[in-house]
């Protein structure tokens, strides 16, 4: 009996062995297999990390090209600008220099010319227009300059020059109204130390004393559209709105009496007996009073420059 129990154990024994064996060597593969798909798993992982990494510094290298492209594209656009803008404020000093001081000298006061123009005439030569042309100067460009003259020759500010300069081409109104550069140049016509008045033209002490009032870039220039009431006694003392744009505080208001619908050659300018700013769009004023009827130009005048004639009062 004990023969045959030892029997069976060595046979069971025997059978189990195998069985385990394969067990633990199944046990031992599956275990290597959860490592290499570990493994493979992981080299995926880096490998679209890397991907990624590659990704983001391709799109960063690109937006820092196209920054740097863009930037360089600005930097010539504002350089061609800045290049254009200084050669035409070159042009239009050299012209604007030259019509001062040929006016200076040469004040062309009779009809047709600066004497309360408007729009502005010519600033030398015979007219139809002062032109300096780029041929005649580094700049290349052809400028034209207008001028309009207030005169009070028995002033030492004898002769208050307005000087508008523009691309040739642009007219004379269009100019006044929108000019590249503009000055405002006072001339005194008498000579040093000497003050008698003199109501007629200079002509040996032309310009003996200038002083530049302003000298601005594209000003904004005031405009006067219309007035109300239009008309009013000759006695004065009629409140007058004018209502415009471009009004400043200290702006200025002259009436210059109107001949055939131009400026009179006789040289009649007023001025109100008060002005007063209400904001930049509207301005009052008192009319003076005087000995006799007449229409008259309106004008306002402020740091920035003169509005075209416009509106005309009327003392009845």
């Amino acid at each position: 009996m004990l023969a045959r129990f030892a029997f069976l154990k060595r046979r069971f024994h025997s059978i189990a062995t195998p069985s385990a064996e394969r067990a633990a060597s199944r046990q031992s593969r599956s275990h290597l297999w959860g490592e290499e798909a570990a493994r493979r798993s992981s080299a995926r992982t880096e490998s679209g990390s890397v991907l990624v990494l590659a990704l983001l510094y391709f799109v960063s290298v690109s937006l820092v090209v196209t920054a740097l492209a863009t930037w360089t594209e600005n930097d010539l656009y504002n350089t061609t600008n800045f290049a254009s803008a200084r050669t035409l404020q070159f042009a239009a000093t050299s012209a604007t220099d030259l019509a001062i001081q040929s006016v200076r000298y040469t004040p062309l006061l009779s009809a047709g010319q600066t004497l309360n123009a408007g729009p502005p005439s010519y600033c030398w030569g015979g007219g139809p227009v002062s032109q300096l042309s780029g041929s005649n100067s580094t700049d290349g460009l052809n400028i034209e300059v207008w001028c309009s003259t207030l005169w009070n020759p028995s002033s030492a500010n004898t002769r208050v020059v307005t000087f508008s300069a523009c691309p040739s081409g642009v007219a004379a109104s269009a100019c006044a109204l929108n000019p590249t550069l503009q000055a405002v140049v006072s001339f005194d016509d008498y000579p040093s130390g000497v003050s008698a008045p003199n109501n007629g033209a200079c002509a040996v002490y032309c310009g003996s004393g200038m002083t530049i009032e302003s000298w601005i870039w594209s000003p904004t220039i005031p405009t006067a559209s219309s007035i109300n009431p239009s008309s009013g006694p000759v006695a004065g003392g009629a409140t007058v709105t004018i209502t415009g744009t471009g009004f400043v505080s200290g702006s200025t208001v002259s009436l210059v009496l109107e001949t055939g619908s131009t400026p009179s050659p006789s040289n009649v300018v007023l001025s109100p007996a008060s002005v007063t700013f209400v904001n930049s769009t509207t301005m009052t004023f008192v009319a003076p009073s005087l000995s006799a009827g007449g229409s008259y130009f309106l004008t306002v005048t402020t740091p920035s420059g003169t509005s075209p004639y416009g509106p005309i009062y009327t003392f009845q």
